[in-house]
């Protein structure tokens, strides 16, 4: 029985399951996620608990001189900040991508940054300064708060915007 090349060819599939295919659902291929609904939101939030990541970068500087062996608290929360972004945040990443690129996302960033130097600039005009690592560590803690409030607020302008709300 002579059989013609093209009946020893194996089909589209395989080696891969069918989607929806019963006896194959717990392989991978099984689980892959399902393309989003036409109705459903394209971004995703990011949960505002991320954002104290930023924060605490942001905060950073106050930190580190609170506390001579405070650099690892921060070390540590670039550790973990990196994890958390590429493993259960990752989805979620594309989120933030977009809140980067936009120009009310930057100009926030300058805005904190020109209010942390203008703070000690005058802190210094009425004679008073941060040099306690109590007052490093309550503005810290300030900037951390701010930086997390003003990123909630605007993943929530971003948000409306994107997603067409």
């Amino acid at each position: 029985m002579a059989t013609t090349e093209a009946s020893r060819q194996e089909p589209e599939h395989a080696g891969r399951p069918l989607r929806g295919d019963p006896l194959r659902a717990g392989t991978a291929a099984a689980a892959a996620p399902e393309p989003a609904a036409p109705g459903a939101p394209r971004f995703q939030p990011v949960p505002v608990w991320f954002f104290v990541f930023e924060g605490m970068f942001g905060a950073s500087y106050d930190i580190v001189k609170s506390s001579p062996y405070a650099w690892t608290v921060v070390a540590a929360g670039a550790v973990v900040n990196l994890v958390l972004a590429r493993t259960v945040m990752r989805g979620r990443l594309k989120m933030a991508r977009a809140m980067l690129k936009g120009a009310r996302t930057r100009r926030l960033a300058m805005l904190l940054i020109a209010l942390r130097v203008g703070v000690h600039f005058v802190f210094g005009a009425v004679g008073v300064e941060a040099t306690s690592p109590a007052a490093h560590t309550g503005f810290a803690v300030a900037m951390c708060a701010a930086t997390v409030a003003l990123l909630a607020y605007e993943q929530k302008v971003m948000l409306r915007a994107l997603n067409g709300c």
